[in-house]
């Protein structure tokens, strides 16, 4: 009975269980960051981004009621094809399982991730009138084609992979700076951020089909979780 108590023990452990309920594996693919520009604060951030695995484990019990066509993919792909509203379902799931409180990163989190600052392209119009289509065409282009297994990308010198990839991340950020303070169930686009940064209405799962993103729409939309601890 020893051995099959300590055997038993050894595999809840191995599948991250602790015996109250909670799951850390989320957290063993966070690696911990120092933000340059916030007074050395420390930020715990996914190496990749949430993937079909994680968010199929969500479906399956009952988090996420959205089932997005790249479930259909491999395990280790970005899950692609939800909206603000969708990953704030995960995001309440994930944070019933895990120690940690997990949430989506602010744009200057995100920006102070990447190596390489996204450069403002040069405006195609002046007039205000025009400004939601002042940088359309103009932006960098991102990788064509699906989305890649977490890694297939560059990994800057911190651990984070894939923040070059074409899978943009959803953030926290508002599209315009101090309307979040009128409450998130009152902003009606975010900020996805990657080879540019693109406001993305809440309720758009695939930018393709347009959904009030300002500039060139994403390639696709994924998500990256972080935790201040």
């Amino acid at each position: 009975m020893i051995r099959s108590g300590t055997a038993f023990l050894a595999m809840a452990l191995a599948l991250g269980w602790t015996g109250s309920g909670h799951d850390d594996s989320i957290g063993a693919q966070m690696v911990p960051i120092t933000l340059k520009d916030s007074g050395g604060r420390s930020l715990l951030v996914s190496r990749y981004e949430v993937t079909v695995a994680s968010w199929r484990k969500c479906y399956r019990d009952g988090g996420c009621p959205h089932m997005p066509e790249s479930l259909a993919g491999a395990d280790d792909v970005p899950v692609t094809g939800v909206n603000y509203i969708d990953v704030g379902k995960y995001l309440e799931w994930a944070n019933g399982r895990s120690r940690r409180e997990l949430r989506l990163p602010t744009l200057d989190e995100w920006r102070a991730l990447n190596p390489a600052p996204v450069k403002e392209p040069q405006l195609r119009f002046t007039d205000p009138r025009m400004a939601w289509a002042a940088n359309y065409g103009q932006e960098k282009k991102a990788p064509a084609g699906p989305p890649r297994p977490g890694g297939s990308f560059s990994t800057t010198s911190s651990g984070i992979a894939d923040l070059d990839g074409n899978v943009w991340e959803w953030t926290s950020s508002c599209f315009k700076s101090g309307f979040e303070r009128a409450g998130e169930n009152r902003c009606p686009a975010f900020v996805a951020a990657g080879e540019h940064e693109s406001a993305v209405s809440l309720f758009v799962r695939d930018p393709a089909s347009g959904g009030c993103a300002t500039g060139t729409p994403p390639t696709h939309l994924g998500f990256r979780l972080v935790s201040d601890r």
